[in-house]
This record gives C-alpha cells, structure tokens and sequence, in this order.
C-alpha cells in the first residue's frame, strides 16, 4: 500500500494579560480542500482548520510581542482556561498517479510549550491510496447455512439498521454542510488581495517529491 506523510508546524502567541501558555487540554486539527488535477500532478488547496483547549500561567511572565509573532487575539478565555480557532492554508502537490478519492489523515498532533510563552504546533498528515483500500481478497471460504434462530437474530438486526442507516443520513447532512461553509471560506481566501492574504494567512506548501511504500514482513 502507497502512503504519502508530511509534517507542518505553527507557533501561536496570546496577549500577555492571559498569561504564558502553559499546556492543551485539547487539540484537534481537520483538513478540509479542493483537488485539481493535471498530467503533471495533484493540487490540494484549503485549510487545516485548527480547535484547541489551552491553559494559561498567569504567574509566568511574557515576552514583549515582536511584529513576525502570529498573536492570537479571538480567545475565549475563563479561570486561565482558553478556547480558540484558527485556520492555516493547506497547499500540497501530490505525484498525478494517484488514483481514487483522496482522504486525508491527521496524526501525531502535538503541543510544546515555548519558554517566551508561545505554543508550537505539530501535526502530520497521513494520505492513504483509498483504491488499494477498497480491495479485497476473495473468500475461498463455503457459504454458511442459516438456522431458523438466526434467520429471525439477522432479521432483528436488519430493523435495527433501518435505524442506524438513518442516522447516518443525517450525519451526511451535517457533513455536507460543513463542506459547503468550507467552501465558502476558500472562496473568501481566493478573493482577497494578494498582499493581504499574506499578512494574515502563513504559507505552509508542501511539495511531495516522493512516496513511501510500505509492507508486511515476512519472517
């Protein structure tokens, strides 16, 4: 199977009334994108879409803020409890080989406190080859009989499933509309003068020359 894995950062500050930041509670980081494909490669373009839980130490003192610092003003801050969301761009050219939908994992977030009372942010993003996950071997197994019992427990589950099936209908609605606002978020970054989008959004590209295949052992 074919995985392709990259790593990024980013450093964020508060204001210095919240206090050095001292550890996360929790993170998560959620990628979401657009492809285009051409001969020569595949062009993801979005965000990683950051949400974390942080705690601040009101007793350390902070560093005076310097101009290149990325200050995180928007936090919901309570009892040295801060919440806050941030969205960083996500450029990424894969080989153009690729084939089938493109699902991107994010692991291995971690949080490190900086000794000026910053955060650094790590995360690494995993990208399966999804065609070489939908193949399966072929059973060479008999078929299995069913019992009268297990005719009705199969039945049984059959209802249950009707359920569970539309559950998930309204979770792909919710999934959907998430999209949708992402998408209107790129948008909004796509129209934004040049020079601003500098100043706020940080490059993070990521070029990725080369693939890792990866394999059982055999003893």
């Amino acid at each position: 199977m074919t995985t392709h894995e990259w790593k990024l950062h980013e450093t964020f500050y508060f204001p210095a009334e919240y206090g050095a930041f001292s550890e996360a509670a929790e993170l998560k980081v959620t990628p979401g994108f657009t492809e285009d494909r051409t001969e020569d490669a595949i062009r993801l373009q979005g965000i990683y879409h950051i949400a974390a839980n942080v705690l601040f130490d009101q007793d350390k003192p902070v560093e005076s803020s310097k101009e290149d610092r990325l200050v995180i003003d928007d936090v919901e801050v309570e009892n040295g409890k801060g919440y806050f969301e941030y969205a960083v761009p996500l450029n990424v050219d894969l080989p153009s080989d690729i084939a089938g939908s493109l699902d991107l994992q994010v692991k291995e977030v971690r949080a490190e406190q900086l000794e000026d009372g910053g955060l650094r942010l790590e995360w690494a993003v995993h990208l399966e080859d999804a065609a070489a996950l939908l193949e399966e071997p072929i059973s060479t197994e008999e078929p299995v009989v069913q019992t009268v019992d297990e005719t009705k427990q199969a039945t049984q589950i059959a209802v249950e499933s009707t359920s569970h099936l539309e559950f998930l209908a309204a979770a792909d609605k919710a999934v959907e509309n998430g999209q949708k606002e992402m998408e209107d978020f790129l948008l909004y970054i796509a129209e934004l003068d040049d020079d601003v989008t500098r100043k706020i959004f940080h490059s993070n590209n990521v070029f990725i020359e080369a693939e890792r295949q990866t394999s059982e052992e055999t003893e």
